[in-house]
C-alpha cells in the first residue's frame, strides 16, 4: 500500500512538474525563415512577431535556404537560437555550419539542387533528447539507388519516392556551447517507399516522450510511427487506411495535429481528399478516419488566358488554436472546415479567392503553422516573395478569421525571399492529465522494485521471476509483459516466460503492483 501510494504521489509530481515545464516552454518562440538572407522571427506577448535579418550569405560565403524543409529550435527556458536545419545541413547560432553538421542527405539527393536544398514540406524536424542537453534531427530522403532508378527517370515511371528515414543527434554542450553532431546520418527506416512531404510530431500523453509520424508510400494512405524518448526510439509502428489513396504528385502537402494532440489531418498535393482521425496519445494509434472531399472551387484560376486550369491540388492544413476549425490551402484558395458542423453548407467557408498580390507577384498559398501568438501564418508555395499573408483570428467562424494580406513582413531593399514558417511540433504541450497510460504515464517503471527479481536480464531465452523476501510467492500472481508503448503482449500466472518469439527491445513486467524494467535481446 505505501509502494502505491508512493507511486500515486510521484505520478502526481511528475506531472506537475509537466506543467510548469511546458508552460515556459520557449523551443518555438523563434523562427528562422528566408533565402540566401536568413530572418528570425522573435515572438513576444500577442503582437505579431519582430522581424530582422539575422544572417547574410555574403559574409558566410554561401547563401542560406530555410525553405519548406527548414526547422529550428530555442533553448526551453530562455528562448535564445540554438540552431536551425534545411534538411541538407545544420548551422549553429552564429550562421556557421555546426561542427559535422553538412551532408544530411546522400550524395545524389545533396547534389540535386545548388546550392543544397530540399524543398518538400516537413523536410526536417527537431526534437529534444531529454533535458540532457541533446536533441534529435530527423530528415527524411532518398538513397542513392532510389534515385538513380526514379528521380532520373530510368524507370519509366513517374514516381520519385524518398525511401530512408535518418536521425542525427545534435550535443548543445559540445564544441564550446555552439554544439557538434555527435550521431549523423543513422539509419531509422531504409528500403520503404515514402511520400516526400508529411512528418510531424505529437507529445506523448506522459508530457515527455513524442509520437514522431511520417506519411507512408503510395496507392494508400500509410503513417509510419516512432515512439521517442530521451533513451531510445522504438517502431516503426505502421497504421494504414484505404482512402485517400495518394498518388506520385507529393511534392506538396502536409501533416497537423490539433493544439491538444487529440486529432490529426494530412492533406497531401493533388488529391481533394484530405485525412481526418482521433489521435490516442498514450498508444499512438488513430481512430474514427474520416476522408473529407474540399469543395472544388469551379472557377478557373486568374491565370492569362486560356483559363483552364481548376485549383484542386492541396499545399497546407492546420488546426486553429482553440481546435474546433481546420484550414487548408490550396494554391489559389483557403478554407476553412468546422469539423463538428453536421451540414457540410455550414461547415465550409472560403476564406480567400485568388492571390493576395499581383497575379505576377503571386507565390501561390502553401503551408501553414500556428504561431505561438496563436494566430496561423500562410506559407508561400514559391520562395521569391517577401512576405506571408496571416490569420489573425483563427478561432473565429468564416471571415472573422481574420484575412491579413501580406502582414508577416519586413520591408527592405535587401534581396531575399521567405518560402515557409519552420516546421515545429509544439513544444508547449503538457501531459494529458485525462488519460492513464501505462506504463508511460508515470515514472513507476523506473522505481523498479526491489522486492521481485527478474533474471537473467537481459535475455534472448527464457524469464524466470520470484519475489526476493523467500516466505513470499508469486505462484498466483498474473504477470504481464508490456512493450515500450504500453501495449499487452502476454499474460501469464507461471513464474517462467519465454520471451525468444518477442521483438527485441526495452519491455515492462507487471507482477501485481509491482514493476520491473526488461530487456530482449
Amino acid at each position: 500500500m505505501i509502494r502505491k501510494i508512493t507511486n500515486i504521489i510521484f505520478g502526481i509530481v511528475l506531472i506537475a512538474n509537466t506543467i510548469i515545464t511546458n508552460a515556459q516552454n520557449k523551443m518555438g518562440n523563434i523562427w528562422v525563415v528566408g533565402g540566401r538572407l536568413a530572418l528570425t522571427a522573435e515572438f513576444n506577448g500577442i503582437a505579431r512577431p519582430t522581424i530582422q535579418i539575422k544572417y547574410d550569405s555574403l559574409g558566410a560565403g554561401f547563401p542560406y535556404y530555410f525553405a519548406s524543409s527548414g526547422s529550428n529550435i530555442c533553448d526551453s527556458a530562455s528562448g535564445k537560437l540554438l540552431f536551425m536545419s534545411n534538411a541538407m545541413k545544420i548551422w549553429d547560432s552564429t550562421g556557421t555550419v555546426i561542427h559535422n553538421g553538412d551532408s544530411l542527405q546522400p550524395f545524389n539527393a545533396y547534389t540535386h539542387n545548388n546550392p543544397a536544398l530540399l524543398g518538400q514540406t516537413q523536410g526536417s524536424l527537431i526534437l529534444p533528447k531529454g533535458m540532457n542537453g541533446q536533441y534529435y534531427v530527423f530528415v527524411p530522403t532518398v538513397s542513392d539507388t532510389t534515385y538513380n532508378i526514379y528521380w532520373t527517370g530510368a524507370s519509366g515511371l513517374p514516381k520519385a519516392p524518398f525511401d530512408m528515414l535518418y536521425v542525427n543527434v545534435v550535443d548543445m554542450q559540445a564544441n564550446g556551447g555552439l554544439g557538434s553532431v555527435i550521431v549523423k546520418n543513422k539509419k531509422l527506416l531504409h528500403d520503404t517507399e515514402l511520400i516526400k512531404v508529411g512528418m510531424q510530431a505529437c507529445k506523448h500523453a506522459n508530457g515527455r516522450d513524442w509520437w514522431l509520424v511520417k506519411q507512408g508510400g503510395y496507392y494508400k494512405n500509410e503513417f509510419i510511427k516512432y515512439l521517442v524518448t530521451k533513451d531510445s526510439i522504438y517502431g516503426p509502428y505502421t497504421q494504414t487506411f484505404a482512402e485517400p489513396a495518394l498518388e506520385y504528385f507529393d511534392l506538396n502537402g502536409q501533416i497537423a495535429f490539433s493544439p491538444d494532440g487529440k486529432k490529426f489531418a494530412s492533406a497531401i498535393s493533388k488529391n481533394r481528399q484530405f485525412f481526418l482521425a482521433d489521435f490516442d496519445r498514450c498508444s499512438g494509434e488513430f481512430s474514427n478516419p474520416q476522408v473529407k472531399y474540399v469543395p472544388l472551387d469551379s472557377t478557373t484560376i486568374p491565370n492569362p488566358l486560356p483559363q483552364y486550369i481548376i485549383d484542386s491540388g492541396m499545399n497546407g492544413v492546420c488546426f486553429s488554436p482553440n481546435g474546433n476549425y481546420l484550414y487548408i490551402t490550396r494554391r489559389y484558395n483557403i478554407y476553412q472546415y468546422e469539423y463538428g458542423e453536421s451540414d457540410s453548407s455550414l461547415a465550409w467557408v472560403r476564406i480567400q479567392h485568388g492571390p493576395d498580390t499581383t497575379y505576377n507577384k503571386f507565390q501561390y498559398y502553401g503551408h501553414l503553422y500556428r504561431g505561438p501568438d496563436d494566430r496561423i501564418y500562410i506559407g508561400n508555395e514559391g520562395g521569391t516573395a517577401k512576405q506571408f499573408s496571416v490569420l489573425d483570428y483563427p478561432n473565429s467562424k468564416g471571415l472573422a478569421c481574420g484575412f491579413c494580406r501580406k502582414c508577416f513582413r519586413l520591408d527592405t531593399s535587401a534581396y531575399f525571399g521567405i518560402t515557409a514558417p519552420p516546421n515545429m511540433p509544439d513544444y508547449t504541450l503538457g501531459a494529458d492529465m485525462s488519460k492513464v497510460c501505462w506504463p508511460l504515464s508515470s515514472q513507476q517503471y523506473e522505481v523498479d522494485n526491489e522486492q521481485v527479481v527478474v533474471w537473467p536480464n537481459p535475455t534472448a531465452g527464457k524469464l524466470y521471476i520470484k519475489y526476493e523476501i523467500a516466505s513470499q510467492s508469486l505462484a498466483n500472481t498474473k504477470k504481464e509483459l508490456y512493450n515500450s508503448v504500453g501495449q499487452l503482449v502476454l499474460s501469464t500466472k507461471e513464474n517462467e516466460i519465454d520471451v525468444s518469439g518477442l521483438v527485441s527491445g526495452v519491455y515492462y513486467l507487471r507482477c501485481g503492483v509491482n514493476t520491473k524494467k526488461v530487456i530482449v535481446e
